[in-house]
């Protein structure tokens, strides 16, 4: 008798320690995932200056075409990393199943966004409202991932963005530079030397 009491107390802490492996696992690969922080926070960052370059120095009438070409281009290179990614990965995790909802849905919300925004000529609200989307995402995978500095970059983007409201459009693209190095770039970079440990 004490020994069947004896061991299903050790297959319930057996499997819970199995349960906390697996969270614990499918937050280090969620961290690994470093590349697509990095990746779009330099490709965002490159994209306002050089529309802000466009507007300010060149006078180039069609700056917007900064975003209509590199950001295509952005998610054809994600696509082909995360394709490529995903072969070497035998099983998939709740975790990254929700995560890839997330940037999913964040994905068709801001396409949504752009379009009738620029079909009202509203452009001025697109960064604004990018900026408390990105807040959202990085909120929520910052605490998936339990990551500080993403939580962080969270509440940054979300003041930024009420601040961007009352600015013109060229702030808003230096606002939204700083907020994606906040909130993308100095995270994805913690979190390479952290998936490096």
């Amino acid at each position: 008798m004490e020994d069947q009491t004896n061991m299903k107390e050790f297959n319930h802490e057996a499997g819970l320690k199995v349960i906390y492996e697996m969270i614990e696992s499918a937050k280090s690969k969620i961290g690994k995932n470093y590349f697509y922080y990095l990746f779009w926070g330099y490709l965002v960052v490159a994209t306002c200056l050089l529309e802000y370059l466009l507007i300010t120095v060149a006078r180039y009438p069609y700056h917007y075409l900064a975003w209509t070409v590199l950001m295509p281009l952005g998610s054809l290179i994600t696509l082909i990393f995360y394709l490529r990614q995903k072969k070497s990965v035998k099983s998939k995790t709740y975790i990254s199943t929700t995560m890839g909802f997330l940037w999913g849905g964040w994905l068709i919300s801001f396409v949504i966004l752009i379009v009738f925004a620029n079909l009202k000529h509203e452009y001025t609200l697109i960064l604004p409202m990018a900026m408390a989307m990105y807040g959202l995402a990085i909120f929520i995978s910052g605490g998936v991932v339990n990551s500080r500095p993403l939580l962080f970059g969270a509440v940054v983007a979300w003041m930024a963005s009420v601040a961007a409201f009352f600015v013109p459009y060229l702030g808003q693209l230096l606002i939204m530079t700083g907020v994606v190095i906040v909130s993308y770039i100095v995270p994805g970079h913690l979190l390479k030397r952290q998936s490096k440990a």
